[in-house]
């Protein structure tokens, strides 16, 4: 009995590594994300959006594999592949005062809900 317990505890705190690097590297990416998308303009959110959307999911993905050991399911993969489409999709900005948008369900908005300004 006294081997399973420090075989666990072993076990546990390898699993440990993992999640705190992922813990850390996701809390910097939404504080880049944030001052990103407060600061940049029209023009670089615009550019820089499907980059930053597959770099995260890709990112996600790659710490979810290194967690499980490299065991994912392909279902997994295959919705996040989904979220980085919709949020490709479903994220706006308003030319005219530089808001991101995120567009609720599955239709996309017409005006900026922030100005008024009609979105292309």
């Amino acid at each position: 009995m006294q081997g399973f317990t420090g075989g666990s505890r072993q076990s546990g705190a390898v699993m440990a590594a993992p999640f705190g690097v992922f813990f850390v590297c996701w809390i910097l990416l939404c504080i880049a994300s944030w001052v990103f998308y407060a600061k940049a303009s029209y023009q670089t959110k615009k550019a820089a959006q499907p980059f930053i959307a597959i770099g995260t999911g890709v990112v996600f993905f790659g710490f979810a594999e290194w967690v499980v050991g490299g065991k994912l399911p392909w279902v997994f993969a295959l919705v996040i592949v989904l979220i980085i489409f919709f949020n490709i999709r479903n994220t706006l900005f308003c030319p005219r005062c530089n808001a991101t948008l995120y567009a609720r369900g599955f239709y996309r908005p017409e005006f900026c809900w922030k100005c008024g300004a009609q979105l292309s």
